[in-house]
């Protein structure tokens, strides 16, 4: 197997150090490929031959391999793997010393073989199961799914089957606190430590989401996963989102407890066929785009919330009418306190218009606010005591990048700051 020769020299430069005896690796065709003594590296060594034949441990006493090339004392073992040899373990020294050694040594070389042999599969698997999700999300013609369809069963899913099913998309986000803003003790993780994180957060959602041998779970980027659940044929699409919303929820209580993590869930529409899973999946991705800039919490997110579609809305607005609102406001998103005035307008909106519940969330005095929605009057030529102009001025705040409501911005501030 040719995985042992990219790790024996390792093994033996870890491994000697802790015995303290010269130590040897040959392949399975008597070729040292890992040794102490480097000048050794690609000879031949006739004893492994031997050693692998009869597939167990050999003693070589000094006297024994005086007249033998290349062959030293010590003790020789195969290396097994399902049952078979893959190489051969050699300890210098003297028999009677070394042979404590070679037992332990020769099952430490084993576990590193299937531990490697064990990552060299899942990577494998991974690579396959991610080729699957690209075939799905990006087809485009009827042959495109057959293919994934016949892909799919050899990986041991049954796209074909009755089963409904649903995407879900999972954002994890590193390093980041309630307030979603970097700790100062979290250092991001760099590009290998990535690799380790998503392997870890893989086994997490794996054990809280997964729980139908038809759901499959694949990263999508480093931090974003993509789960395409199975509904089973007994249950009802309302008890399945109850049943994984109790789920989500216990996976947000832990990965905010236990790793420092804040993930965000979208989960799109409930589809039958192979064909349905690209459409959820562009549903789920659109719901998470849109629940993301709302800031809501729990950060769970619909593709049908009427929430999510009032977001779409705002933020779908063609390239013809964002220049026309652009253009027709271009002073008042020019002006200098355009942010503060902007979230004051966003707060007026969330309380549904109402002056004195939006003066009370911004800690303003109701003069202080009449003058900030004056001036909004007077910087758009709107009037935002009329609903149409207000859903005007809204999608184009929306489409502007300003969204929420900051009320730290409504701090601190005087009217004289507004005359300028």
């Amino acid at each position: 197997m040719g995985f042992l020769k990219e790790i024996s020299q390792l093994i033996v430069e870890n491994t000697s150090k802790i015995i303290e005896y010269p130590i040897s690796i040959s392949d399975n065709k008597g070729n040292i490929i890992g040794s102490s003594d480097v000048s050794r590296l690609g000879s031949f060594h006739q004893a492994s031959l031997e050693v692998v034949e009869r597939k167990k441990s050999i003693s070589y006493e000094p006297d024994e391999v005086k007249d033998l090339n290349n062959v030293l004392p010590g003790v020789a073992s195969p290396i097994m793997i399902n049952h078979e040899p893959i190489g051969v373990l050699g300890i210098v020294g003297e028999p009677a010393e070394v042979k404590k050694y070679a037992k332990l040594v020769k099952s430490h070389v084993e576990i590193m073989c299937h531990e490697y042999l064990k990552k060299e599969m899942s990577a494998l698997e991974s690579k396959t199961l991610d080729n699957l999700i690209r075939y799905l999300l990006n087809s485009q013609k009827p042959e495109d799914l057959e293919y994934s369809v016949r892909y799919g069963k050899m990986l041991g899913y049954h796209l074909d089957s009755s089963h409904s099913r649903v995407c879900f998309l999972i954002a994890i986000d590193i390093g980041m606190d309630s307030g979603h803003s970097l700790k100062q003790e979290t250092r991001m993780p760099d590009k290998y430590s990535w690799h380790l994180l998503q392997n870890n957060v893989s086994e997490i959602l794996r054990y809280y989401l997964v729980d139908n041998q038809e759901d499959i779970l694949s990263p999508l980027t480093l931090d974003q996963f993509i789960l395409i659940k199975a509904i089973n044929k007994e249950e009802t699409q309302d008890l399945f989102i109850k049943r994984m919303e109790h789920k989500i929820h216990r996976l947000f209580k832990y990965l905010e407890a236990e790793n420092s993590y804040q993930a965000s869930i979208s989960i799109g529409s409930v589809k039958s066929g192979v064909h349905g899973i690209k459409d959820s999946y562009q549903a789920a991705l659109k719901a998470l785009i849109a629940g993301k800039r709302t800031n809501s919490s729990p950060r769970l997110f619909y593709y049908n919330d009427w929430n999510i579609i009032f977001e779409l809305v705002g933020n779908g607005l063609n390239q013809y009418v964002k220049a026309r609102l652009k253009e027709k406001l271009q002073d008042f998103m020019d002006h200098v306190n355009y942010p503060t005035l902007a979230n004051t307008f966003m707060a007026y909106c969330k309380c549904n218009m109402n002056m004195s519940e939006t003066a009370r969330i911004l800690f303003l005095h109701r003069n202080s606010l009449v003058y900030r929605m004056e001036k909004i009057n007077e910087l758009t030529g709107l009037d935002i005591s009329r609903f149409d102009h207000c859903m005007l001025l809204y999608f184009a705040i929306k489409n502007s990048g300003i969204s929420g409501i900051q009320e730290s911005l409504a701090l601190n501030e005087t009217e004289e700051s507004f005359s300028t």
